[in-house]
């Protein structure tokens, strides 16, 4: 999973690094990764809502972990940071982190389903399922 969840994150960074694009993918790239990231995990015979929350949970956890050394850089670096900026940082965090696991783990259940459905649809063509 955690191959999945750093492939998820590169395509997020790569998105944001596209110019004029990003305003587009930016929002989208937590979906996006999740769709792709998913396919490198190598998920077990789970459900597809287990292995969308479990996944999208990897995702929010390393950009919780990554957004919060930022916010904890900013507050030892600055100095003289007001109560509000900073109430307004954490809460930018949080609603980060929650946007992006989310997002993150509806990507990741789309994908697994939409690959549930091509095998089922391989095996009714290739004559797997048998009428009575």
């Amino acid at each position: 999973m955690v191959k999945g969840v750093l492939v998820a994150l590169g395509i997020m960074l790569i998105s944001a690094l596209i110019p004029i694009a990003h305003f587009v993918l930016v929002p989208a790239s937590p979906f996006i990764g999740g769709y792709f990231g998913i396919n490198h995990a190598h998920p077990n015979r789970e459900t597809y809502a287990i292995q969308g929350l479990i996944f999208g949970s990897l995702m929010g956890l390393a950009i919780l972990v990554i957004t919060a050394t930022g916010a904890i850089v900013a507050m030892l670096l600055l100095d003289r940071i007001g109560q509000r900026v900073l109430v307004v940082m954490w809460l930018g965090v949080g609603v980060f982190t929650l946007y992006t696991g989310s997002l993150g783990t509806l990507g990741a259940m789309y994908s697994v389903l939409r690959s549930d459905d091509k095998g089922s649809e391989l095996q009714e063509s290739q004559g797997g399922i048998e009428a009575e």
